[in-house]
């Protein structure tokens, strides 16, 4: 049997090994959501949330970047061609709506270069996808891109090229894996 004094100290190193714990592998930096690996639970855990840009900041590059990320996923029309510094058809915000792959992921770790009228925002994509029939169990895949923006009177906006460059990162990271 162990001593009553030992068992408050196993107790008492228990419950701060569980304290500290809770912190381990969350990232406080705002970093972009979800912040770690370790938090995907399942592909949905990588779809943008309103609260997801409005904690970065819905006015800084990045934030755009989220914005528009978010109406990509949600099928907002009006959302992707808001997101743009000169018009986007309501045509070609569906088509990029379509065609946007893979549907659950992210842009995390954001790198901004920022000057006064443009900005371009270096990010990590990070993408999950099912593995097989098991529905508890994803991949997780990581490729680079960038967007530029431009500062118009509304604010930041993506360039013209935002989507078809984000298209080519994503096809230059399948054929990297092949």
């Amino acid at each position: 049997m162990i001593p009553p004094r030992s068992r408050a100290v196993v107790l008492a190193l228990t419950l701060l090994s569980v304290v500290l714990a809770q912190g381990c592998g969350a990232d406080e930096s705002k970093q972009g959501p979800p912040f770690h690996p370790g938090n995907i639970e399942r592909p949905q855990s990588l779809l943008v949330t309103s609260g997801d840009v409005e904690g970065i900041g819905a006015s800084t590059p990045y934030g755009v970047v989220l914005g528009w990320w978010r109406a990509l996923q949600r099928g907002d029309v009006k959302g992707v061609q808001r997101s743009y510094a000169q018009r986007v058809s309501a045509g070609a915000a569906r088509r990029q709506i379509r065609d946007f792959e893979p549907r659950f992921s992210q842009p995390v770790e954001p790198t901004e270069d920022e000057g006064r009228k443009r900005a371009t925002v270096e990010v990590v994509v990070r993408a999950a996808i099912r593995l097989g029939d098991l529905p508890n169990v994803i991949g997780v895949h990581d490729f680079p891109a960038s967007f530029d923006l431009v500062r118009t009177g509304a604010g930041w906006r993506l360039r013209a090229n935002a989507y078809g460059r984000y298209r080519r990162a994503l096809l230059d990271a399948l054929a990297a894996e092949t």
